[in-house]
């Protein structure tokens, strides 16, 4: 009787080799594994899946999480629901990076026919609940059938209203109006519009130039306003010393002539008063002289000698002639 051990093939040069006899019942048995393993997958977070059975995509997402399908029968679409950022800025078309898209620089013409450079950057999330949407009408390459024409349409319409040399000026008024603009037509889109943020305006040399010689232009004219504005200034400023010179002056003159005015009215004050004095003495002198006064007086002073002529006293006064004195 054989053993495990005892049974051997030949090969091709008749050496015998070890025969392995794998039980029937084990294929079966590998066979549902695989098939267990197939019917299970998973749904990362930030994305859905969408589900397809013979090539029909069901209209019912798969949130994340651990889920079933039916193997050869059904399969799964992984779908990024995740805030999808677009940069216009580059020469040409870059490599996308960490979920972040890169695209040219939108080149538009104003309304004078002069290329315009312009870069922005555009958020958005697709709706995961029209994930299924999105991919039986767009299919995975939505953006570059959908998204990225809608942008450069919008802002080539919106920069050809203006005149490149007004757009440097008016760059807050154009980035507001390409955000609306855009917020519009993402309205009737299964799309969510986050941010439109715009980063540069690239003008043409000739227009630079242009809006060199006008900004140099009105620096100009600000620093003649400023040198007349100064003028005017010192000129006040010489006015008002002026006035102050004026008011110092004529106020040390009426001070000067206050002063004087002041030393006349003491002085005549003082002759006032010296006159009073004297008339007053002159008053109480007169006062005080009587004839017996006179008469002690004449007296006081005689000589002994008579005078050759004396005055009789009396109302009508008697003139003497006396014989002088031998």
């Amino acid at each position: 009787m054989k053993t495990p051990t005892d049974s051997f093939d030949t090969d091709t040069l008749g050496r015998k080799m070890p025969a392995f006899n794998v039980p029937v019942l084990a294929i079966p048995s590998l066979v549902l594994i695989m098939l267990a393993f197939m019917a299970v997958y998973t749904i990362e977070s930030g994305n859905v899946g969408v589900l397809s059975t013979f090539g029909k995509y069901d209209p019912e997402e798969k949130e994340p999480g651990l889920h079933l399908k039916l193997p050869f029968v059904q399969s799964v679409k992984v779908f990024d629901v995740r805030l999808q950022t677009v940069n216009y800025k580059s020469a040409k078309d870059l490599p996308d990076q960490g979920g972040v898209i890169n695209k040219p620089a939108i080149e538009v013409l104003d309304n004078k026919n002069l290329p315009i450079g312009v870069e922005l950057t555009v958020q958005f999330t697709p709706d995961k609940k029209e994930a299924a949407e999105i991919l039986t009408r767009y299919g995975a390459n939505y953006f570059e059938k959908l998204i990225n024409p809608i942008v450069r349409d919008v802002v080539r319409d919106v920069i050809g209203k203006y005149q490149a040399e007004k757009i440097a000026a008016d760059r807050t008024v154009i980035a507001k109006e390409i955000r609306a603009v855009l917020g519009e037509k993402f309205k009737e889109l299964p799309f969510h519009l986050h941010d439109v943020a715009l980063r540069n305006i690239r003008l043409p040399q000739i227009v630079l130039k242009k809006i060199e010689e006008v900004q140099l232009a009105k620096q100009e004219e600000q620093r003649l306003a400023m040198v007349e504005k100064q003028a005017e200034k010192n000129q006040k400023i010489k006015t008002i010393e002026a006035n102050t010179k004026l008011i110092e002056i004529t106020t040390q003159a009426k001070a000067q002539a206050e002063k004087k005015r002041i030393e006349a009215d003491a002085k005549a004050y003082q002759i006032m008063k010296e006159a009073e004095a004297v008339a007053k003495a002159n008053q109480l002198v007169a006062a005080s002289i009587t004839d017996r006064l006179i008469r002690y007086k004449a007296v006081e002073k005689w000589n002994g000698t008579y005078p050759a002529t004396l005055m009789q006293g009396g109302d009508k006064g008697l003139l003497l002639q006396l014989p002088p004195a031998r």
